[in-house]
Formats: C-alpha cells, structure tokens, sequence
C-alpha cells in the first residue's frame, strides 16, 4: 500500500463523472440535500441487505470528524 500527501484535492471517480453533483467530499454528509445519501443497504447475506441510516463520516466520526473543523460540508459536499 501507499499513500501520497498532496497539496491539491485529488479528483475522485464520481466527481470527474459529473462534478456538478458530486463534490469531492459528498461521501462524508450524508445530509445534502441533492442525491441524498442519507440510507444505505448494509450487505448482510441477505437478497437486498440492511436499510439503514447512514451515519456521518460513513461511521467514522469519533476518528475523522476533526480532519473537517472548520469546513463547510454543505458548501464542500
């Protein structure tokens, strides 16, 4: 494995597609608006799998949330 710390914000698969309605962030607010990611199906062996709530940070937040102080995740998405 490997990563690399840049100074530029990478593009990311879904917003090269359609930037318009993907920001580089829009995995992390399940809260936007637009293209709501605010359920998901959890893959649990069954045929359709979980409904669940998604949770801020994909469930990371207690991790990851202040990596985001100070942002505007609406503005970001």
């Amino acid at each position: 494995m490997k990563i690399d710390f840049v100074d530029y914000e990478p593009p990311t698969t879904w917003n090269k597609a359609n930037p318009r309605e993907y920001g580089f962030y829009s995995n992390v607010n399940p809260t936007i608006d637009r293209w709501s990611q605010s359920t998901e199906h959890r893959l649990d062996g069954s045929f359709l799998g979980k409904h669940l709530k998604t949770a801020m940070f994909n469930g990371y937040g207690d991790q990851v949330a202040r990596l985001y102080n100070g942002m505007d995740l609406n503005k970001y998405y």
